[in-house]
């Protein structure tokens, strides 16, 4: 190389003008946001706490009702959701069946005729645990942003589900997962903004 070449690579400038049209050039999927990423940093271990404030919006009426609480992650499996305010309610998710407190009575279904709310129930699971797989069998999805601010659109794979579930969408950053949106058919939403994590109960 010719002692002038050797000038032009030698100046810094050049260098960070080179580094840049390699980087232009680089294979988008080098720089792609895995899932497994983000769940590393946001699952969390049962048995775990996360305290949320939730908003349920709904066509029919003229103000959201919104409920706080939290949700506890048991075992494996095993997910209840309690609310606390305007009033108390608590839902157990285990073995595909849901118990149903409220005013010192308790109901219990079985979810194995309600393939939507299964899945529903199954994909909040799924993201507080970071189950990937669990997740990829059940839902279709985009993942989009970085680590320190990702949003992960989720679509049911099942047209029966997708008959009551449009979809959901969660947000977070690189150490918690922020918020979960769910979508209904007929308009109907609602939006959990997740709070503190509190493990080991």
């Amino acid at each position: 190389m010719s002692e002038t070449g050797n000038r032009w690579y030698a100046c810094p400038g050049m260098k960070l003008m080179m580094l840049t049209i390699l980087l232009l050039y680089l294979p988008a999927h080098v720089f792609a946001l895995e899932l497994n990423d983000v769940f590393e940093n946001t699952a969390v271990t049962p048995p775990s706490r996360v305290g949320y404030r939730e908003e349920r919006h709904n066509p029919m009426l003229k103000e959201p009702i919104v409920l706080t609480g939290y949700l506890e992650y048991l075992a494996q499996g095993q997910l209840r959701k309690v609310i606390e305010t305007p009033f108390e309610e608590s839902f157990l998710v285990a073995n595909d069946n849901i118990e149903i407190t409220r005013d010192g009575k308790t109901r219990r279904l079985s979810l194995s005729k309600s393939k939507p709310i299964r899945t529903m129930l199954g994909g909040i699971e799924a993201i507080l645990a970071g189950q990937t797989d669990k997740l990829s069998n059940m839902f279709s999805y985009e993942l989009t942003g970085s680590l320190c601010e990702w949003s992960l659109q989720l679509v049911p794979k099942s047209a029966k589900v997708s008959k009551h579930l449009t979809s959901m969408l969660v947000t977070g950053d690189n150490s918690t997962i922020g918020s979960i949106r769910i979508d209904m058919k007929k308009g109907e939403w609602s939006l959990m903004e997740i709070r503190q994590a509190e493990p080991d109960l």
